[in-house]
């Protein structure tokens, strides 16, 4: 098996049989990948709905009740026998060529690398949508995106997409991502993709982190700290369907304490500038400085300034 897909999602069953319908029309050999869901929810109809709609493609779900979803992945991970594995969240759209774009470049490199690819947010054109997300929009340009029945969505409503603001990160360095030193704040494990080597080596996700930001980061920086090369891939992108996310001072909270499990973890100085995202995540500086300065983006603001104040990294 070439490639193992690994879907973790909470509760949208809806969003997971689009990403299914998604997955299984690829232009990659449908006995060369398998696709692994695996939800962390109670609430559950995957299952049963793939069996009423069978694929090609070879197709497993698991569920993990309660769990979390740094152990939802790490429960795919066990049950894959792909040679690369790709992870995806549940409420993402993929590409026809999202496989074949991951492992062609995988082949291409030669040797063990973890690649990243973007995630397009795609919205409703309506007043109430633009309105309560008036913010992100602002911060990038829209695009319309044409056959929206393509992608599972509604054919007779308008959407548009903005692109990831990670390539906004990018702009500094040209798009030269070799430039880019914590590249680890790139990596989602969403849209990213590491051979099953590198897993077996250096271990999957760490499952003491709650919420899925530092985990992310923390698995990405264990690769860097290990040799493997972080890239981007620029073939590969997902679509999101936008959907409210609440962040709250309690989500903040959670998000600081895992911060310094990482830094405690690793005791690096390189690591130590990080802290400065502890201003961004904050809700309360958040609306204070959205609505002193509008247009500015905090988040860009605050990445440079780690970028320009950081020495290269020494790894393996």
């Amino acid at each position: 098996m070439k490639c193992s897909i690994i879907v973790s999602y909470c509760r949208s069953v809806e969003r997971a049989v689009r990403l299914y319908h998604s997955l299984e029309n690829q232009d990659f050999p449908h006995d060369e990948y398998e696709i692994i869901f695996v939800n962390y929810s109670e609430i559950d109809g995957l299952s049963e709905y793939i069996a009423d709609h069978p694929s090609r493609v070879r197709v497993r779900c698991f569920t993990v009740s309660g769990a979390r979803v740094s152990q939802a992945k790490n429960q795919g991970i066990r049950r894959a026998s792909g040679e690369l594995l790709i992870f995806l969240n549940g409420d993402e759209i993929a590409t026809r060529s999202f496989v074949s774009g991951h492992y062609d470049a995988y082949k291409k490199h030669g040797k063990p690398v973890m690649q990243f690819g973007l995630t397009k947010q795609v919205f409703e054109d309506n007043d109430e949508v633009f309105f309560e997300n008036r913010e992100i929009l602002r911060n990038g340009i829209r695009y319309w995106l044409t056959e929206p029945e393509t992608y599972g969505l509604d054919k007779h409503k308008s959407y548009y997409y903005i692109k990831d603001i990670r390539l906004k990160m990018l702009e500094p360095y040209r798009y030269d991502f070799d430039k880019v030193k914590y590249k680890m704040i790139f990596t989602q494990t969403s849209n990213l993709s590491i051979p099953m080597e590198c897993i077996r080596r250096f271990g999957g996700i760490d499952e003491s982190f709650r919420g899925q930001e530092i985990e992310d980061w923390e698995f990405g920086y264990r690769m860097m700290k290990n040799g493997v090369d972080i890239v981007y891939n620029p073939q590969v992108a997902v679509l999101h369907l936008y959907e409210k996310e609440k962040y709250d001072s309690k989500r903040y909270s959670e998000w600081k304490s895992n911060l310094d499990i990482m830094l405690r973890k690793y005791n690096d100085s390189f690591l130590d500038e990080l802290e400065e995202f502890k201003s961004f995540f904050d809700p309360v500086r958040r609306e204070r400085i959205r609505k002193a300065e509008p247009g500015k983006n905090i988040w860009i603001e605050v990445y440079k300034h780690l970028e320009r104040s950081a020495r290269k990294p020494s790894f393996a």
